[in-house]
């Protein structure tokens, strides 16, 4: 049961890996911006509100907690912005597969902690982990737009018919 107790530490080097498999070391200085203020920084603070202020979830203590948060978790969702930012800048046609694959991603990843008790929801449930999911991942692809110029990301007349356009050359 040892490894159940490195569970955020586990999830976070994990993720890295991705980002290292992924992401091309050219994108990684382009992103860093991004990512730490989508990731790590937007993280912190809905979960000093959600778990310190609202009471909504608490963390099973781990081995770097601050706050009441373990420390690899936000780790985690910065690794995980820095792929979702290199997705949105590489097929920014794709935008609507891109924020629902990381909402319904955040979505398992949360209910994945909830199985195995890293997370206890008091005030909250899956359900509405995925209606907040999808407002981060809208909020986050607009940042991004901001902060890289990316004018094809966003509501745009052929952002539907981009998003499906592959199914239709079939």
């Amino acid at each position: 049961m040892i490894l159940i107790n490195l569970y955020w530490l586990i999830q976070a080097v994990a993720y890295w890996s991705l980002v290292l498999f992924l992401v091309p070391i050219n994108y990684l200085r382009k992103l860093i911006l991004f990512s730490f203020l989508g990731g790590f920084i937007y993280t912190w603070i809905v979960q000093i509100i959600a778990v310190n202020l609202f009471k909504g979830w608490s963390f099973r203590p781990d081995i770097l907690t601050f706050s009441n948060i373990p420390v690899f978790f936000t780790l985690s969702w910065f690794a995980v912005t820095t792929v979702f930012g290199y997705l949105l800048w590489r097929f920014p046609r794709y935008q609507i597969w891109i924020v629902m694959f990381f909402t319904l991603w955040a979505t398992a990843m949360n209910y994945t902690a909830l199985l195995l008790k890293q997370i206890h929801l008091l005030k909250w449930s899956i359900a509405e982990t995925f209606m907040f999911a999808i407002f981060s991942h809208v909020l986050l692809l607009y940042a991004f737009k901001y902060l890289h110029h990316v004018n094809e990301l966003g509501s745009t007349e052929t952002m539907f018919e981009d998003s499906f356009s592959r199914f239709k050359n079939k």
